[in-house]
């Protein structure tokens, strides 16, 4: 509805050549292009913590932060996996989406675009090794009736060495298998207001990354021998329809997501499925127009159908969840320096639950909620811009897995309340662009996972307060040389801590979980002119920080801060054909992503990479 640089928010906007540069194959790899942010595998990538200004996904199946591939939001469950073939951008908009997103977002949105199947001919390739695994991807486009409809089909496939050695049988384990595929057929024809693509794709993940080690072998990777694997199989449907009316564009989104995880951890085995039927109609005003106002209104459905099996206790717990919204979100250009942003959100959802097993029990809830966002921004000149901002968000879902510790299903809605403000600065030659926020939210009935690890439930925490500054540079001081780097600085705290089934803890004071106090990332590039025919030579450098974090509510087991050093040469022969080779991890750091306490063991780690060194050639026909 606005461009970014004008939105009374902060929005970080990456292309997919810088990520390819940088070598971001997955969107568990976007905190290296994006500041404040931290996102680590929690066990399993299907259960990957994505933290934005404090914001962590400390809830396993209802992320803070959403994920959109093409305008469909997406199970969370694939968030480490690879980015999509053809991908075009990556934007992360912080904080509360609800008036802008059909499914709310409390900590923000992460928005994928590719590029659409179109009338050329043309086939992408490109494949890595290195001593970490391996990754390819192939990506086939064609016009199937000219200048009608286009057609492509996709492949992608990672490989991921093993991470562990076994105590006692010194075999290697830990690694990971991940191979996706994608059709899509796009109908619109040349001139014609109509737009369809539909889409379909199917993943696999098989992977024994769930291995954990003990203090005492942190830094020599050794694993316990406990049964630990799983596979995860997802399917999905898309369809998105457009209609340009020229004043406006009518788009209805339709999306359906099967997923299914076969799962045993420490020998425990946890089988879940869930499938998700969602369906939007937005209209949006064209800001091209240059009206007074510019306008999003939306409606948005879905129904999510949840299993989830634990055969060791005999207890089956199962979810069905309705949710239903009414967004908007209106630009008033009041003068050609000032634009006003106000947005609201009406949520109800109806949750049907029922448990069988060690505890049996059945019940029905619903809930409603009502989410207001205020937006200024002021244009100082033609390269400064101010913006101020209130917003909220709205979360319920009122079942959760039944463990014996915690025999109900009951808690409440949690409620966020964000106020930021910034400035940005964009140079008229677009050799420099700058912004520099600060952030204040309280979160009300703060909803996090509790328990033991074996049978975590979720429940209301009190109340939780996120405060920080971000800052954020992308620079070209010359045509060769390229800087991009960002600092956030954050505190989230639990500012009044609730236990109902535990009223004598209190952990009022404590940092929230998976929320580093500061982070920073930085990267360099130099572009070298080789002879005439030959390309460019271009050495690359980044640098990621994140820091200190705690994995629990009682903050006694953590992660010390830690940077993280990449470097990288490119030969760049042409906008076709390009060669890296690279390091990442330069220092071979061993760092924990994950940890727990458990009753036989103590603290237990699981680990992120080490260092890797290898190549990766792309080529485009």
């Amino acid at each position: 509805m606005q461009e970014a640089f004008e939105v009374p928010a902060t929005v970080a906007i990456v292309e997919a050549q810088e990520l390819q540069d940088r070598g971001i194959a997955s969107a568990g790899e976007l905190d290296r292009a994006f500041v404040d942010t931290n996102i680590r595998s929690r066990s399993n990538r299907a259960y990957t913590n994505v933290t934005v200004r404090g914001q962590s996904s400390v809830d396993y199946y209802e992320p803070s932060v959403q994920l959109y591939v093409d305008g469909l939001p997406q199970d969370p469950s694939i968030f480490s996996q690879l980015l999509p073939a053809g991908l075009d951008s990556v934007e992360l908009l912080y904080g509360p989406q609800g008036t802008l997103y059909g499914r709310g977002a409390i900590g923000g949105v992460i928005n994928v675009v590719t590029r659409k199947p179109d009338n050329e001919l043309r086939v992408d390739t490109a494949g890595a090794l290195h001593t970490q695994g391996g990754d390819a991807s192939l990506l086939l486009n064609t016009p199937i009736i000219d200048g009608v409809i286009y057609g492509d089909a996709a492949l992608t496939f990672r490989r991921e060495a093993d991470q562990y050695t076994l105590l006692g049988s010194g075999q290697e384990i830990g690694g990971t298998d991940d191979l996706n595929g994608r059709i899509r057929l796009r109908y619109a024809p040349d001139d014609s207001p109509l737009d369809v693509m539909v889409s379909t794709q199917r993943g696999r993940v098989d992977s024994t990354e769930e291995q954990f080690v003990m203090e005492s072998m942190f830094n020599d990777r050794i694993a316990l021998p406990i049964d630990s694997r799983y596979r995860l199989d997802t399917a999905s449907f898309g369809v998105n329809a457009s209609y340009d009316l020229d004043f406006a564009t009518i788009t209805a989104l339709t999306g359906y997501q099967d997923r299914k995880l076969d799962r045993t951890t420490l020998g425990f085995q946890t089988p879940e499925d869930q499938t998700t039927f969602s369906q939007e109609l937005r209209i949006a005003s064209d800001p091209e127009l240059g009206n007074a106002l510019d306008y999003v209104v939306g409606v948005y459905g879905q129904r999510l159908d949840f299993e989830r099996r634990t055969p060791l206790i005999g207890q089956v717990s199962q979810q069905t969840i309705d949710s239903y919204a009414i967004f908007g979100d209106l630009a008033w250009h009041a003068t050609d320096r000032l634009d006003i942003s106000p947005g609201l959100r009406f949520d109800y959802e109806k949750a049907w639950a029922r448990a069988d097993g060690a505890v049996t029990i059945a019940g029905e809830r619903s809930f409603g909620g009502v989410s207001p966002k205020l937006g200024a921004s002021y244009a100082l000149d033609d390269e400064w811009r101010v913006h101020g901002l209130f917003s909220t968000g709205y979360k319920a879902r009122f079942t959760r897995n039944v463990t014996p510790e915690n025999i109900a299903f009951t808690y409440d809605p949690q409620n966020t309340y964000n106020g930021e403000t910034g400035i940005k600065y964009r140079a008229l030659d677009g050799s420099l662009e700058a912004s520099l926020s600060a952030y204040y939210n309280v979160t009300k009935d703060y909803q996090l996972f509790v328990g033991d690890v074996y049978l975590k439930y979720l429940q209301n925490a009190g109340e939780v307060t996120a405060k920080g500054i971000n800052l954020a540079v992308r620079a070209n001081p010359t045509e060769r040389l390229g800087i991009a780097g960002g600092l956030g600085f954050n505190r989230t705290t639990f500012t009044r801590y609730e236990n109902s089934v535990n009223p004598g803890i209190d952990y009022t004071g404590n940092r929230v979980p998976y929320a580093p106090e500061f982070t920073a990332n930085l990267a360099l590039d130099y572009a070298f002119d080789l002879a005439e025919g030959w390309g460019q030579l271009i050495p690359r450098a980044g640098m990621t920080y994140a820091g200190s974090v705690f994995f629990d509510e009682t903050n006694t087991i953590g992660q010390k801060g830690f940077f993280l050093v990449d470097l990288g040469l490119s030969w760049k022969v042409s906008e076709q054909v390009v060669a890296d080779v690279f390091v990442n991890n330069v220092f071979d750091e061993t760092y924990a992503v994950y940890g727990f306490t458990e009753a036989t063991y103590g603290n237990l780690y699981q680990l992120g990479t080490g260092r890797a060194f290898g190549g990766r050639v792309s080529f485009k026909f």
